[in-house]
């Protein structure tokens, strides 16, 4: 069971380790890792919004694997929320980013800067929807 806290705690460690790797200008060198700490700061975003809102259960565990596709996305958060057009397609828009990066041969840094910012974004859209920075 993750606890608002626990997806707080690891959102910034997610979110930190991204920056060191910008900062140290390693995108491309470390972009599989960015990839994956991409997603999963992502996911735990979307799930903080939805326990701070009550809509989901302590138990709940919101997997990457759930925005495949903007269908498969859709029917498992079939229930509305703030912003859920816009932040379904930017989750599945971050689990498309994950395949292409984590995967297969190294990408260009184009690419692992949209994948960025798209989680940027998407941080950005949680601490609006929950009325601050996280």
């Amino acid at each position: 069971m993750t606890s608002i806290e626990e997806h707080k705690k690891a959102i910034a460690s997610l979110l930190k380790d991204i920056e060191d790797k910008v900062k140290a200008d390693t995108i491309v060198e470390m972009q599989k890792l960015i990839g994956f700490s991409c997603s999963e700061a992502a996911c735990n975003l979307f799930a903080l919004l939805l326990h701070r809102k009550n809509l989901i259960t302590a138990g709940f565990n919101v997997n990457h694997r759930f925005f495949a596709s903007g269908r498969t996305a859709g029917k498992k958060f079939a229930f509305e929320f703030p912003k859920k057009a816009e932040l379904l397609n930017l989750l599945v828009k971050q689990e498309n980013f994950r395949e292409l990066i984590c995967y297969g041969r190294e990408k260009e840094r184009p690419l692992i800067e949209d994948c960025i910012k798209n989680a940027h974004t998407i941080k950005k859209i949680v601490e609006e929807v929950l009325g601050g920075s996280l």
